[in-house]
Parts: C-alpha cells; sequence; structure tokens
C-alpha cells in the first residue's frame, strides 16, 4: 500500500478515528444552515466525510446529506454510526453526484488531502446556483498542553512536519484562488478532555503518528510523560479552534463573480 495516498492512508485506523477525533461546535452548523439558507429536506454533500462526523452534524438539521469518501474502511464506520445519511465512495474532483443537484458542500478536516482545482470544479458542477462550499477544520490551539504535544509530534513522527501549517495554508490557498469569492468565516472554541487512554487514542487516531512514528514505544513513553506532567484530576484538555470558511466557487467558462 502506497502511505502517501490519501485514499490509502487512514486504512487500518478508522475505528479509532471514529473513536477519539472531536466533533464539531453546534453553532458551527447552525451557522452555515443560516448562511447558506438550506432548509430541512434540501440535499447537501460533505466530501471527505471519514467516518462521518460531520456528516451526521449536518443530518441533525434534517438536511438529505450524502457522505462522499475513497475509504471504505471510514465509510464502514460512518454507516455503522447511522444518522440517516447516504455514504457513496467516491472522490472529491468525480464525486458521481448529478449537475447542479445539492445546495451545499462542506469538507471537514480534508481540504488539505484535495487537489484543489480539481475539487473545485467538480463542487461547481455539482452545485445548484447560488451554492457554497464550506471548508472546516478543528486547527490546535495554543497553550502549554498543546504547544508540548506539538513538539512531541514533530521529535517522533517522520511525517507531520508542522500540519497545521498545512491546514491554514489550505484556507489561506482557498481565499486567494480565482474559483472562489463572497468568503466568509467563522470561528469558534471547541474541547474534548481525555485520561491517559483517550489521550493515546487521539495520538495514534492521526495518520502522521499511526504511519509516521518509527519508535513507538519510545512515543507512547514520552507521550505518558507528557499526560503525567499536564494532567489535573487525571485529565487533559485537548484544545481547539474550530473554524469555517463559506465560498462561492465557479465552474470553467463562468463569468468572475465579483
Amino acid at each position: 500500500m502506497d502511505e502517501t495516498d490519501p485514499r490509502r492512508r487512514f486504512s487500518g485506523t478508522a475505528s479509532t478515528y471514529a473513536r477519539y477525533r472531536p466533533g464539531y461546535p453546534p453553532e458551527l452548523g447552525d451557522w452555515l444552515v443560516t448562511q447558506t439558507a438550506v432548509r430541512p429536506g434540501d440535499r447537501v454533500a460533505d466530501v471527505g466525510c471519514g467516518t462521518g462526523i460531520f456528516t451526521r452534524a449536518l443530518a441533525a438539521h434534517r438536511l438529505r446529506v450524502i457522505g462522499i469518501d475513497p475509504n471504505p474502511d471510514m465509510l464502514s464506520e460512518a454507516r455503522a454510526a447511522g444518522s440517516g445519511a447516504r455514504y457513496l465512495r467516491a472522490e472529491a474532483a468525480a464525486t458521481g453526484l448529478a449537475s447542479a443537484s445539492v445546495g451545499l458542500v462542506t469538507v471537514a478536516q480534508a481540504f488539505h488531502w484535495l487537489d484543489l482545482d480539481g475539487a473545485l470544479a467538480e463542487f461547481a458542477r455539482v452545485l445548484r446556483p447560488g451554492g457554497r462550499v464550506a471548508a472546516i477544520y478543528n486547527l490546535r490551539a495554543q497553550g502549554a498542553f498543546m504547544d508540548a504535544y506539538d513538539a512531541l509530534l514533530r521529535r517522533f513522527s517522520t511525517q507531520y512536519g508542522g500540519v497545521e501549517s498545512r491546514w491554514q495554508g489550505t484556507l489561506d490557498a482557498l481565499r486567494r484562488h480565482p474559483a472562489t469569492c463572497d468568503h466568509q468565516q467563522w470561528e469558534g472554541g471547541n474541547a474534548q478532555e481525555f485520561d491517559y487512554d483517550g489521550l493515546h487514542g487521539r495520538a495514534w487516531s492521526s495518520s502522521y503518528v499511526f504511519r509516521g512514528v518509527l519508535d513507538r514505544s519510545g512515543f507512547d513513553a514520552a507521550l505518558r510523560a507528557l499526560f503525567d506532567a499536564h494532567a489535573q484530576g487525571g485529565r487533559v484538555r485537548f484544545s481547539y479552534r474550530s473554524v469555517a470558511l463559506l465560498f462561492l466557487v465557479q465552474g470553467e467558462g463562468e463569468e468572475p463573480r465579483p
């Protein structure tokens, strides 16, 4: 298996991902619904849906959600979790959806894996007129524990390389992309609280740990020491900034929008 292929990177980690990855603040979903004017029963697509974390959040708004992901292990977890969403095995640049069939496309914690040109062209095709795209991330917040965790990843993972900067860089690239316009942003706080087993699961749910840490026992020992140094009442707080970038996207041959 090519471990650099984003379509396969999470094979073998799907159950850990489903159990330990964070959700998103309810206010984020409320903001998207308000800003895009989608209504109960409208069809939306959650691309790169993984185990369906954000797909289920959209379905809670009584939207007809189609979760799309190329990885069968992730989709299996998504389907097992229920929620009424429909799931398809497909890719961002070839969703298999009909033209002008959805009112909103969301991509949560996955846009950095996509070819921007190919994905945006496909999103322009499947969106109804006036439909929008939302790029959504849980970006890790700063703080003593979170900064030390980042340093641990840099020390042990050959594949980490400041993934946080890639996430932020993707948001910046989307703002600059000539096919996008009318950008709006939402930001809010988010957090998980973990005992050591939970922190261990959260760490190993990341592909750059599962595939990029060669000294596994050394990493686990350092993670245990990090937990012991920062835990209060037997738990640590894993803090995020949840960010959503909402925008219009135009297809090839369309007149540029203001």
